[in-house]
């Protein structure tokens, strides 16, 4: 029987388990090696990090997954930019994936960021 998954808030005790857990999950996946662990940790010292929304999934009180966003801008075909939040890396211990680990961080988070007052467009 799997054991549940505890969603909650990132802390700053986690940081070197979530970037662990994300070179494991990046590892060799698009090339040899990886950044997304140094994404990871590069990304909460930028300005356009939406701290509020950086969640890890535990289970059995070991972390297993993470989820990250930030402030991001796209331009229409007009030239127009509009502001936008991203999520990225999303990263799930490889024995914990296909298990619906990414699935709630991202339910999770999006819920999170309508009560924020983050709409769809």
């Amino acid at each position: 029987m799997e054991m549940a998954i505890t969603i909650r808030p990132e802390n700053e005790s986690d940081y070197q388990a979530v970037e662990n857990l994300t070179r494991e999950a990046f590892w060799d996946l698009y090339q040899p090696g990886c950044v997304e662990h140094l994404l990871a940790h590069k990304l909460r010292k930028v300005q356009a990090f939406l701290a509020e929304l950086d969640y890890v999934a535990e289970r059995d009180h070991q972390i297993v997954g993470n989820i990250m966003y930030s402030k991001a801008k796209i331009s229409d075909e007009n030239g127009n930019a509009h502001e936008v939040i991203t999520f990225g890396p999303l990263s799930v211990l490889p024995s914990h994936q296909k298990e619906g680990v990414g699935s709630a961080l991202i339910h999770h988070t999006k819920k999170l960021a309508a009560e924020m007052g983050i709409r769809r467009s």
